[in-house]
Parts: C-alpha cells; structure tokens; sequence
C-alpha cells in the first residue's frame, strides 16, 4: 500500500487561502419544535456532519471572489445521507462562483454589511488612514505582481466614492443619509477631481483623498474617516479582484478561517431569504448534539428578527466570548423552535465522510473540505481508518474545497506522488518564485480517483492536476474553478489587519498556467446528475468512481506511478 523512497525535503512556506464567509459557529442542549397542533417534538439526530473552517507576515494565500457566497445546492429530505455542503473559511473574504469581476455595487455592500469593517471605520483617525494608505501603496509598489498607476488607483478609488455615497449599506455604516441634489453635486465634483488633480504619485494621490474627505463632509455631513477609508479600499480594489485589506479580527469576531479550533456555536451557515440557514454541522460539537441539523433556518437572534440581514451580520450577532450563551429561533418544515446555546471551543475537521461507499469493491470514500494547518494529520487518520477496514480504490472528494494553506496542498500530494513536480510560482521577485517537487520518503499507492467540481479552487486544483498531469489518479467531475494566483498577507504597522496582495501565479506540474484555465476533469459528469447535494448512490460522479475502479484505469495509474513524464490534462474526457 505505501512504497519507501529517499529524498530531501524541500522547503514549505506557510500559504493561505481566504475564501468564504461561510460562518463556522457553536451549540447546545434539546431544542424542541411547535407543530401547528401546539405539541412540542424533538428534533431528530441529523446525519454526522463535519465542517471547515493564520494569519501571519507575508502569508501567500489563494483566496477566490469578494461577493457574497450564496450555495445554491438542492437540501435532501432530512433522512437522506447526508455529504456536508461548502467549507467555512476565513471571515475576511468571500468565495466566487465565478470568474467575473464584482461590481464596485457589490463590493460596497459586502464591504459595508462587514461589522469587523464598520468597527474599523469608527475607530481610525484620519493621520492613521493617512499613514495607511503611504504605507499600503509602497508595498504595492514593491510586491504587487502587475502594479498600476497612481491615476488609474485614484480613478478607481473615486469612482468607488462615487458610488459609495448612493449606497444604502455605506450610508447606514456612516450614520449618514443622502439628500439626492446633494449627491448629484458631489459626484459631478469628485468626476471633476479626477483631472483636475491627476496623481502620479503616493503624495499626489494622499492630496486627492484629503480634498475628496472635505469635500464629502462639507456637501453630506460624511465624516472624512470614512471617506479614506472608502478612497484606500477603493485603491486596493483596482489592482485585482483578489487583494484586499483585511481587519483586524477581534476577541468577538466571527471564526470561520483556517483555524482548527474555533469558539461558537458548532455549524456552518449561509445566507437565507428569512435569515441564515445551516449547511454544516460539526461533528462532536454542541450543535450535534442538541440535534440541529443541516437544512434549519435561524430567523432570530437573541430574540432579534434577523430577516434581511447579511451573513456577516448574523454571524457577528451569534458570536461572542467562551462560556455566554446566544438565544436561537429556528424553523424546520414549517415549525419553529428556540433553545439557548453555549458558546465553547470546538475541534474542526478538514476530513469528513470518511467511510466504505462500497464494501463489495473496498472502495474507500473521503472528502476534504480545506487545505488546513490539520489537514494533513486529518488525512493521515482517515486513510489508515479505510487502509484497517481494507480500502483497495480511494475516492478523494476535492468538490466545493476553495483550497487552503499552500504548504498544505505540497503536503498531501506528496502523499500520493511518487516523484516529479507539484506546482510552481512565478512573481515580480525571487522571494515569490518556487518549484515544489515530490520528496516525502513513503508515498500510498492506492488507486484514486479525485472529484472535482467548479467551486474546487485553488490549493484544490494545485492538488487535482498533480495528480493528473503526474499520471497518478483518474480526476472526475467538472472544470474547476480556475483560481491562479498567489496572495500574501502584509501585516500594517498603521493600523491593526493586514494588506492582502496578489504577488504571483502558479503553474501545474506541465507549466501550464491555472488562471482563468483550472483543471479539465479526464472524466465529465454532467452537473444536473452529481454533487454535494446528491445521496452517494445517487451522486453521479460517485458512480463514475465506482465504474472507473471496476474497470481498472485508477489502478493501472497506481501499479505505473513515478514511472511516467507528466500528460496533458483531460486527454480521456467522455461522458456519464
């Protein structure tokens, strides 16, 4: 099952995907629901769901789109197998579904409904946000890997005023509200400022702000804080869709990175027309066993409608410090309930769904959520757990995985890839440049197969195409998401949070660029019959895994794996 080779291991670097807002929250004991007849009714156990969810100096992240996530997965009925949905990930940013730049509307109103944003608003001075935006722009210009002018940032910035004082989640943010004629004015003068004052410099650029900050206080009562604050975000965003800066995260924010243990209330939410509905329970936590289960609505918080309100509003409402409580209303199937929820720190798995999805076969089945600092360790329990109950075909599920911690992904293909090349980075500086190769001394030789899906982004397709493109497993699914750079975390001396900058791309083992490209799966099954919202022997891509094991091609990889120079991907396509 696993083969001995020697060879020096190269260096990891600690690289980190921020993705979703996919709140990974905590809970408690017996809720009870109201049927319409007035009786009361336990909740049953849901199925044993598991989710997902560092932050340090110059951390390369892969992180996907600044919208809103919005699943929009089929719920099975409640006695259906359940395979847990989309992975909590860091509070900072949100995933993309797909490729398109965010309009500078939707960019305002995530960035505006974000309470770790609003906090920083209220609280930083205007010398502070002067210093930041002269500290953010050197290292822009020093680590960005394609940095534009100072008059196309500014442009930018100031059509994000623009548009920002129009925009209800700013305005509320600010404490402020816009008198139309007032506005109307106030856009034609910051259209104006533009050529009037064209920067060709950081300096040049800190002029433009401070008159922008007066000018909106003087016309719309905006304090001037937040105007800089808008102007710096406004800036960032022209560089790319994937650099950012990033607050602070207080003692009270949301937990929903990277971080193995988290303190909340045990399960993974999205947004939902009547409030945050649950998508994931993890395993072993309060929720679990107070029952709740994935497909439940919150529509309260401590007693508060939450109707309309943003994920990052309602994540921010349910968390709180270890040993407090929050008061839940949720409604199952028309029937609601409320229970009161302690708040405690909870172990988060990247590993779920381990089991034998055919004992005939030995076909061994595992999903990893996110390419975490645990990742590995998880990983290494489950495929000695299915290697005892004698596994002979691995499916490794990679579907809605946004990607994680670089050194993560060089780690887990090492497990499986007997020699050559993982993934490459090229940037602007050598800092940024690597070539990880295959060097872990014991490698499993058990045949796989690796699904992927158009939400499996970045570490998640470093994985996917060194597997293919070194011959070593069959990729089954649809194309990936198509997530190609590279973002590293500066830590602000400033103000608290750090600048989150592209600095590189990566290439597959072949060269090959993964931006705006992914991985083309060697087998294709349609969406309409496979995914996470599937029963397993339902879920079309599972078959396709069972049928690919029985004919043999996953274990023919296997017994020639190290054997081979890298291929092409998808030379084998064809269709379920």
């Amino acid at each position: 099952m696993k083969t001995l080779r020697t060879k020096s291991k190269s260096p990891a670097r600690s690289w980190a995907l921020a993705c979703s807002l996919l709140a990974v929250l905590a809970v408690v004991p017996q809720l009870t629901f109201a049927t319409d007849s007035g009786s009361r009714v336990a909740l049953r156990p849901g199925a044993a769901n598991q989710s997902q969810t560092g932050h340090h100096s110059n951390r390369p992240t892969f992180p996907t789109h600044s919208s809103p996530q919005q699943l929009q997965e089929t719920l099975p009925s409640n006695d259906a197998p359940l395979f847990d949905e989309s992975p909590g990930s860091r509070p900072e940013v949100s995933p993309a579904s797909s490729l398109r730049e965010p309009t500078i509307e939707e960019e305002l109103t995530y960035r505006y409904t974000d309470p770790r944003m609003v906090r920083f608003l209220q609280s930083a001075s205007m010398s502070q946000l002067t210093s930041m935006y002269l500290e953010a722009s050197q290292l822009i210009d020093q680590r960005h890997v394609n940095p534009i002018s100072y008059e196309q940032r500014t442009q930018r910035a100031l059509a994000s005023l623009s548009r920002a004082i129009e925009n209800p989640s700013f305005l509320q943010a600010v404490r402020a509200n816009g008198n139309s004629a007032n506005v109307r004015q106030a856009q034609a003068e910051l259209t104006g400022l533009q050529s009037r004052q064209p920067a060709r410099s950081a300096r040049d650029a800190v002029g433009v702000m401070q008159y922008a900050a007066s000018l909106l206080n003087r016309s719309l009562g905006i304090p001037m804080e937040a105007t800089a604050v808008e102007f710096i975000n406004g800036t960032i965003d022209s560089l790319d869709k994937y650099s950012a800066y990033v607050p602070a995260k207080t003692a009270q924010a949301p937990s929903a990175g990277l971080e193995e243990n988290i303190v909340g209330i045990g399960v993974e939410l999205k947004a939902h027309d009547d409030g945050l509905q649950i998508v994931g329970v993890i395993e072993n936590g309060p929720a679990e066993a107070a029952k709740l289960q994935r497909g439940d609505i919150i529509v309260a918080i401590n007693n508060e409608q939450i109707k309309g309100m943003s994920l990052n509003q309602g994540a921010d409402l349910i968390t709180g410090r270890i040993g407090t409580s929050v008061n839940l209303t949720v409604t199952r199937d028309g029937r609601t309930g409320t229970v009161s929820l302690p708040r405690r720190s909870v172990y988060v798995s990247s590993v779920t769904g381990v089991k034998m999805v055919d004992p005939q076969q030995k076909i061994g089945y595992l999903r990893l959520k996110q390419f975490s600092a645990s990742s590995s360790k998880d990983l290494d329990k489950a495929l000695w757990k299915l290697y005892q109950d004698g596994m002979q075909t691995l499916i490794f599920d990679l579907r809605g995985n946004p990607g994680g911690l670089l050194t993560a992904a060089i780690e887990i293909s090492d497990k499986f890839i007997a020699r050559g090349s993982i993934v490459s980075t090229k940037g602007r500086n050598a800092e940024d440049n690597s070539n990880e190769m295959a060097s872990f001394d014991r490698t499993w030789k058990i045949p796989m197969v690796v699904l992927i899906d158009e939400n499996s982004a970045s570490a998640s397709e470093i994985f996917a195409a060194a597997i293919q493109e070194n011959e070593r497993g069959v990729i089954v699914g649809r194309r990936s998401y198509g997530k190609g750079t590279v973002q590293t975390h500066f830590p602000l001396r400033s103000v608290g949070g750090d600048l989150k900058l592209t600095t590189a791309k990566f290439y597959s083992p072949n060269g090959r660029e993964m931006a705006g490209a992914g991985v083309l799966p060697d087998v294709n099954v349609p969406s309409a019959n496979a995914g996470l919202n599937f029963a397993p022997e339902r879920d079309g891509d599972i078959i396709t895994a069972i049928r690919l094991a029985a004919n043999g091609r996953p274990a023919e990889l296997a017994s020639g794996a190290g054997s081979r120079t890298v291929r092409p991907q998808g030379v084998s396509q064809f269709s379920l």
